[in-house]
Parts: structure tokens; sequence; C-alpha cells
């Protein structure tokens, strides 16, 4: 959990240095603005505190080593999800909801 926290707060000083101008910026995520990284990471960080406060009794399907599966090539910003992270994104309008 310290690891979460120190990053959690890593991304909201990140963020919060950001002017409402750079929301509108590319990400350097294919497809991606500033503001759909931005709720792309606050959705996973919801992900993990609602995982860490789920209790299970099942063996993990994952560890720490096996939990990222990088491929070999880049997002093509055509997967229905991040279309749909760009539409949650667009509809805070106001970045001050996203820091």
């Amino acid at each position: 959990m310290n690891l979460f926290s120190h990053s959690w707060a890593a991304l909201r000083t990140a963020v919060a240095a950001l002017s409402d101008e750079d929301f509108a910026q590319p990400s350097g995520c294919t497809g991606w603005l500033v503001r759909d990284l931005v709720c792309h990471l606050v959705i996973d960080a919801q992900d993990v505190l609602i995982t860490l406060v789920t209790p299970t009794t099942r063996e993990p399907t994952r560890d720490a080593v096996t939990y990222w599966e990088v491929t070999d090539t880049p997002p093509a910003g055509e997967d229905p999800l991040d279309a749909l992270t760009v539409r949650l994104a667009a509809a805070y309008q106001d970045p001050g909801l996203l820091t």
C-alpha cells in the first residue's frame, strides 16, 4: 500500500502542475489527449483501491512480475476501451475536476 500511496501522490503532484491548456494537448498515447491519460490513470487507481479491499479466497492469477504484459506494438487507438476512456474524460470538461 505504501507504494500505491507514493505513486498516487506523485501523479497528483504532476497533474496539479498542469495548466488547463495542457489537458487539451496530445499525450503521447495514440489518439489520447493529456486529459484522457489522466482520466485513465485515475480510473486505474480506483480499480487498485477496490481490489485491495475486496477479500477473496481464490489463488492470485498474477504476481508483481507477471502483472504487466508488455507487447512489442504500441496501442493504435482502435480498442473500444480506448474510445470509452476518451468519452469519459471529455465528460469532465473542466480540467479541475480531474485534478
